[in-house]
């Protein structure tokens, strides 16, 4: 029965992934990874990434497990992904990479 509890530690709910690769590294990620590093969100990690597959659209940041592709971050809008998205739980369309997010 402790064994049980043990292992029932809290998990965070979602995961920001911010891409450091070349392109997005050029563009500013590595301002982006901080700014986001530096906010304290309750049940969200943040972490570097490698590249995404998206050179040319960032810096570029995915909020698992949502699949949520967000390009050409900035740190103004790191700080609406964070109220809108991870605290309000409402992702943001307009910020949200055309290619790969179908929603509207």
């Amino acid at each position: 029965m402790e064994a049980a509890i043990a292992t029932t530690a809290i998990v965070p709910v979602r995961r920001v992934l911010v891409c450091q690769n070349r392109t997005c590294a050029k563009d500013g990620a590595a301002k982006i990874l901080a700014t986001f590093q530096q906010q304290q969100v309750v049940n969200v990690t943040v972490e570097a990434c490698g590249c995404l597959g998206l050179c040319g659209s960032g810096p570029m940041v995915v909020v698992d497990p949502d699949q949520v592709y967000y390009w050409h971050v900035t740190p103004k809008k790191v700080a609406k992904i964070i109220e809108l998205h991870l605290i309000g739980n409402n992702p943001i369309p307009e910020m949200m990479h055309p290619r790969l997010n179908h929603q509207n």
